[in-house]
């Protein structure tokens, strides 16, 4: 018997790239295993199947003409609600694409609306652009912390029903505003659950003799190629420095102009690998043999990729930003330099170092970030909510 039904929002699902992705393909998932109805709604993507993911639950796709619309897609949003008959919304990311029509369908329909935040970019890095005219990437930046603001307290208004779920108890004006500014407000109606990501299994034997890695240790990045990510600084910053007898392993869901850029910016340096749109048993296979996993980003907030590592004992260093601080296993970048990278690399040749790091950030998951532990968080949260709707709501 069913426990009830949970429609989970998100602007992007595997096939498709992304953190945001990844994390609500698995919330449907595990809570689906748990005895959920769940279904999910995302945007229309023309991207084949990935054979090496089960497909876990009904899923429509919103066609992007609709949301061009404000009118329309309301209308479509109640309908569908109508059809399916969700007990919970769970809408993952601040994205627009539907927030607010979803959002406004749930209060008439008197639906629990969770929004699940991944953070928020309002380090002024994000909002810079060597193309933009003089200062408005200033104005963006500026006018971010404003549309944060309007976004937290219009959750927080449309319905006692509804909650923000943030990823960590850990916001500054410049990392996880949200957080920050449902703190200082002293905002009654929100909770923090982090990501989760199954313990990674070996499934593929041999990984590194299939893709010609030599004995050396091997540092991967599993991230997209893209700005954000900045994979062409990390690779300028390598070539600074003396590192050699290492294999720095980028995992690139598909190849874009910037994988380009990096291809070219690697040339024929022996120290470099990029392996596109492997199966996900080949991914989980590469992290489990690398000496580290590593990103290099101006913007995250809690990233799976980490705690993927942590969930097997590999180590990791990154910069400090979003709400990575929180995490154990690690190494914080506090600069993006190259004499830093040199000596952080340095360190986690040392395989005596790498393992007491990787059993520190084992430990932390086991404790906080295991699926049990962060899935009985949300089945108590629903479970709550549930028990507090009245009769009047329930209609």
């Amino acid at each position: 018997m069913s426990k009830g039904r949970i429609l989970i929002a998100a602007y992007a699902f595997p096939p498709g790239e992304g953190g945001v992705g990844m994390a609500a393909y698995e919330m449907a998932h595990s809570l689906g295993s748990r005895g959920w109805d769940i279904h999910v709604l995302t945007r229309q993507q023309d991207l084949p199947e990935d054979p090496s993911r089960t497909r876990c639950c009904p899923i429509t796709a919103l066609p992007d003409s609709l949301t061009d619309d404000t009118n329309r897609l309301k209308e479509y949003l109640d309908a569908f609600l109508k059809d399916i008959q969700p007990d919970f919304i769970v809408y993952h990311s601040w994205s627009g694409w539907c927030r607010k029509e979803l959002l406004a369908c749930a209060r008439e329909k008197r639906l629990p609306f969770f929004l699940r935040s991944h953070g928020m970019p309002t380090n002024l890095r994000s909002y810079f652009r060597v193309d933009y005219p003089p200062f408005f990437g200033m104005k963006k930046w500026l006018c971010s912390f404003f549309q944060i603001r309007r976004g937290i307290l219009n959750v927080h208004r449309e319905s006692p029903l509804n909650r923000l779920v943030f990823l960590d108890s850990y916001g500054t004006p410049f990392k996880g505003f949200d957080y920050y500014y449902c703190s200082k407000l002293n905002l009654s109606r929100y909770v923090c659950i982090p990501n989760t990501f199954p313990a990674l299994k070996q499934a593929v034997p041999f990984f590194r003799e299939k893709y010609g890695l030599s004995h050396a240790p091997v540092f991967t990045c599993p991230a997209s190629a893209c700005n954000t990510k900045r994979q062409l600084l990390f690779i300028r910053h390598v070539k600074q420095t003396k590192l050699d007898n290492i294999v720095f392993l980028f995992l690139v869901p598909q190849r874009n102009s910037y994988a380009e850029q990096m291809e070219q910016a690697i040339g024929d340096d022996p120290r470099f690998r990029i392996l596109y749109n492997l199966p996900r048993p080949e991914v989980e296979a590469a992290i489990m043999e690398s000496a580290a996993v590593f990103l290099y980003s101006y913007q995250e907030q809690q990233p799976l990729c980490i705690l993927e590592a942590m969930s097997c004992g590999i180590p990791w260093f990154a910069p400090d930003v979003g709400a990575v601080s929180t995490l154990k296993g690690g190494i914080i970048l506090k600069k993006t330099s190259s004499a830093t990278l040199e000596k952080t690399v340095g360190a986690l040749t040392d395989e005596k170092f790498r393992e007491r790091r990787g059993q520190e950030g084992l430990r932390q998951w086991q404790e906080q970030y295991d699926p049990s532990v962060v899935y009985q968080q949300w089945e108590d949260l629903l479970s709550s909510i549930a028990s507090s709707r009245t009769p009047k709501q329930k209609d």
